[in-house]
């Protein structure tokens, strides 16, 4: 049965301004680190001088407590599309980290229109310090200057991207099409050459494997048989034999055991480098030609023959060939047996996923007995392809799901329509109570206070410049006084039942009334309302759903000023 989430996000806090090195908050830090493939070539940015120089820059600085460290490895500055930058994002929004420290600008990013809006507007609605060591960056002390000089910095950055983009693209094709090797890790069953970074020789610890894998093939073995006595013999899959190596990938940093999957074992039965030829530019982009990642055509590849010694003869290699492409053939000429029944598209996408390994759940379609009916099933991909070893069992009819989603949608929409008569209810109560002429008189005296306060402010400048003050007494007198003068209009707001706090959740009701409108009738759950709703969804071990929705700082929110307005109307 589904629950919501009981996670909540915090409600945004804005920044303080913090002065000089006057320290009295103890921030929730973050060190990031980023290395590219062009970064690589730059040793002193390397990850492991990266995080040794941010970890003794916080060590020293107390007010800093160490909370989390992020790294992408070998990923592009020039957009914010990295999966531990994504995480960071969500320590973010789960209040968990209020810092974020890094080596100097280029490491945020090199596309100054989006590191400008990170630091101008994210990081502010977030109440995010932000700092770059080597630019002597902080957003608790950048004054105007600064941040022109940031700014500066940031188009540089980008300006630098772009130029690196265009030679690196230029030098890397020149060493491809010389059947040179750029991987940034060599391929299953080679190593690269220690006096030669772009030659690859075989591994004497895989390459057996590899072989094995053809000899399997060649026999008739399916891809699910090859990758089960794989893992059931205990060898290595590609991305833990890395691990054990340690070289750290981005999907390798996970805790839990990386085995073999049908993935792997097709990738490597249809690679030619085992025959000694390399087929480079199968991706890339282009940044100086505002080109994004992307695949590339086979017919553009860059093929050199005979660049390092085979692993797989040819005429086994072509045997296997010859076994997939009949295999791809009878499983195409199967599917058509069951294209009269219907099919259903996955509405909950990336949102949806295992609550113990991370899997996206994944939307299977199967058939009665006599092939007559079509049923669909969501399943942890993990568990149903590895079993116990690697996850629990989870699997959930699309029908029952789409019930249940639709269900706790409906009954967070009420609870939001309960919230917000009860908002307006105490609203209308805390405005009533000024109509009692103490509170009138109370508000009365205190806006008489404001007056004189805005004219010893007004008059303030005027005996500066006359020498009745000087520019001591001047900046001290000044600071005491906009005190005074915000406490005073504090104070009258909320007497008056028109504070800022409640004026800002009246506007945040808007987003969910939209919402109330659109889907509280809804009858079914769609691709647009799964958008719209929902932030992610869990499967557990016992098959309940963990549903965290959008909008959820705005739902808080509410809900504390509903608490705040019944003690205050008590």
């Amino acid at each position: 049965m589904a629950r919501p989430s009981k996670r909540r996000q915090q409600a945004v806090v804005s920044a303080k301004p913090v002065v000089a090195e006057q320290f009295t908050v103890i921030h929730k830090t973050a060190i990031y680190a980023r290395l590219s493939r062009e970064d690589n070539l730059n040793k002193s940015d390397s990850i492991e001088n990266q995080l040794a120089f941010l970890h003794d820059y916080v060590d020293n600085r107390p007010y800093l407590q160490l909370t989390g460290t992020f790294v992408d490895n070998g990923y592009t500055g020039t957009d914010f599309e990295r999966p531990e930058w994504q995480k960071l994002m969500e320590a973010v929004q789960a209040k968990e980290i209020d810092c974020i420290v890094v080596k100097d600008l280029s490491r945020l990013g090199r596309n100054y229109i989006e590191t400008g809006e990170f630091l101008e507007k994210i990081c502010p609605f977030f109440g995010i310090r932000f700092i770059a060591v080597n630019d002597g960056f902080d957003t608790a002390t950048a004054e105007a200057s600064g941040q022109l000089s940031v700014s500066l910095s940031n188009i540089i950055n980008d300006y630098y991207a772009k130029d690196i983009s265009r030679k690196v693209s230029s030098a890397l094709r020149s060493k491809m099409e010389n059947g040179e090797y750029i991987g940034a890790w060599e391929k299953y069953g080679y190593l690269k050459d220690p006096n030669n970074k772009n030659q690859l020789i075989v591994n004497p610890e895989t390459a057996p494997i590899v072989k094995q894998i053809y000899l399997w093939r060649s026999e008739g073995m399916s891809y699910m048989g090859i990758n089960k006595k794989l893992n059931d013999s205990g060898v290595l899959s590609p991305g833990q034999y890395k691990a054990n190596r340690g070289i750290v990938t981005n999907n390798n940093q996970k805790s839990r055991t990386i085995l073999w999957n049908k993935h792997m074992v097709t990738d490597i039965l249809k690679d030619i480098t085992y025959l000694g030829h390399l087929a480079q530019r199968k991706s890339g982009q282009c940044l100086y030609a505002g080109i994004p990642f992307q695949r590339t055509d086979e017919q553009d590849w860059i093929i050199v023959e005979s660049t390092h010694e085979a692993i797989i003869e040819q005429e086994l290699f072509d045997k296997v060939q010859a076994i997939n492409n009949e295999a791809a053939a009878k499983s195409k000429a199967n599917s058509g047996k069951y294209d009269h029944l219907p099919k259903a598209v996955n509405i909950y996408g990336k949102k949806f996923t295992c609550a113990d390994c991370g899997s996206i759940m994944k939307l299977v379609r199967s058939f009665s007995t006599k092939k007559d009916k079509v049923y669909f099933t969501f399943k942890c991909p993990t568990y149903a392809e590895h079993g116990t070893r690697a996850c629990n069992a989870k699997k959930m009819r699309k029908a029952d799901l789409d019930e249940a989603v639709l269900a706790t949608i409906h009954a967070q929409l009420d609870l939001f329509v309960d919230m917000q008569d009860s908002l307006h209810k105490l609203l209308e109560m805390k405005k009533a109570m000024t109509n009692h002429s103490k509170q009138r008189d109370e508000v009365k005296s205190l806006k008489k206070k404001l007056d004189h306060k805005k004219g010893l402010f007004g008059g303030l400048y005027r005996d500066l410049r006359e020498g009745l003050i000087d520019d001591d007494d001047y900046a001290q007198t000044r600071e005491v006084i906009l005190a005074d003068i915000k406490r005073l209009e504090q104070q009258i707001a909320e007497l008056e039942g028109t504070s800022e706090r409640f004026q800002e959740q009246l506007r945040g009701e808007k987003e969910w009334m939209n919402l109330v409108k659109e889907y509280r009738n809804a009858t079914e759950v769609s691709t647009e309302m799964v958008d719209a709703m929902i932030q992610s969804m869990k499967m557990n071990e016992d098959c309940s759903l963990d549903i965290t929705f959008n909008h959820m700082d705005e739902f808080k929110a509410i809900y504390n000023t509903i608490e705040t307005l019944r003690k205050e109307v008590a």
